[in-house]
């Protein structure tokens, strides 16, 4: 009886391995095209990912060729249609194609892959971004384009992104060409000084310094500004000279007085007057308050609208004191004079 069962056994057994070897074994298919960055710094450790599958089920090996002349071990076993990752470095810069080998159990060994082309270049960052080019001034709420661009040593793709001076940085761009201009918009949503910057990185991770910055003032909604247009114009008498001013805001500013300071000869300069008209207190020889910083309030208010200008006549009394002799008052303008408006502008003159 146990001579029986030890005969069937063997014979089972047989009848197995003439199986086995009777089955048709299949190589694995080829693996898929690696997928993984196409650019890539020399000397950086990169991950590459490839799919391999074998018709009959079977575990399979891996290999990589670098093509710098290297390849990977074989390595395995995986199961068939995993995801397998790799990871290298190349030591020398320039154009590679990497492809990948597939090996089942019994020693098949599948086609190479299609290559994936990487470009291998020198470990060095972007170069800064140019400084951002957009309007220098503008109003809370609304958005405004700024543009820049970035080169790379190695003319390797980039991306950018901008700092808002606001605490706020936008996302990266997708990676563009080298020197392609970049546009963004953004909207403040207080008024005040801010400092736009922009930065750039490459498809190696590596980061620029940041660019020179650009400076923006975003004012209220309402507001009104004045300044001065062009250089002031002397008077035939060099007793006085006219300015012209506009105003650069949203709403129209109507200006009632003026305050004035001589920056140059505060000792000196005592007195000031506007024209005739408009002058609230015409005095003896035009003389108006006392010294520097008194202000002066307009009989008939000056009117200007958003963008327009108004010509304003400004007439200068130099008064010198002379503790030891008679004090004289001269018809002649400073050097340099400060009016502070009603909307508090300040404009400096230089005549």
């Amino acid at each position: 009886m146990n001579k029986t069962r030890a005969l069937f056994a063997a014979v089972l057994a047989l009848v197995v391995v003439s199986w086995l070897s009777c089955r048709s074994n299949h190589a694995p298919a080829v693996p898929a095209v690696p997928a993984g960055p196409e650019y890539c710094l020399k000397d950086t450790t990169y991950t590459f990912k490839t799919v391999a599958s074998d018709p009959d089920g079977d575990s399979v090996a891996i290999r990589f060729d670098w093509g710098d002349s290297t390849a990977s071990h074989w390595v395995g076993w995986f199961a068939s249609g995993d995801t397998v990752a790799f990871t290298h470095a190349w030591s020398d810069t320039g154009n590679f194609e990497i492809r990948v080998l597939a090996q089942d159990t019994r020693l098949l060994s599948s086609d190479s892959s299609e290559g994936l082309k990487v470009l291998v270049a020198l470990r060095q960052p972007p170069n800064a971004p140019i400084e951002p080019s957009g309007p220098d001034s503008g109003f809370q709420d609304s958005s405004y384009e700024f543009q820049t661009s970035a080169s790379h040593p190695d003319s390797m793709f980039v991306a950018i992104r901008f700092a808002w001076g606001d605490g706020d940085t936008s996302d990266w761009t997708t990676f563009w060409f080298q020197n392609a201009p970049v546009q963004m918009e953004h909207a403040w949503s207080a008024p005040g000084t801010f400092v736009v910057t922009a930065q750039a990185k490459d498809t190696g991770e590596l980061t620029s310094q940041w660019s020179p910055p650009h400076t923006t003032i975003i004012r209220p909604t309402n507001w009104s500004r004045l300044r001065m247009v062009g250089a002031p114009i002397l008077t035939s008498d060099s007793s006085g000279f006219l300015i012209r001013v506009i105003n650069d805001g949203t709403v129209e500013d109507t200006v009632g007085w003026l305050a004035f300071s001589d920056a140059s000869e505060s000792l000196y300069m005592r007195d000031f007057r506007i024209d005739a008209d408009r002058c609230g207190y015409p005095l003896p020889n035009g003389i108006l308050g006392t010294g520097p910083g008194d202000t002066v309030h307009f009989t008939a208010p000056v009117t200007i609208a958003p963008d327009m200008s108004q010509m304003i006549e400004l007439y200068l009394a130099r008064f010198h004191v002379d503790p030891f002799g008679a004090d004289t008052f001269t018809e002649v303008p400073g050097k340099t004079f400060q009016f502070r408006f009603s909307d508090g502008s300040l404009i400096t003159v230089n005549p």
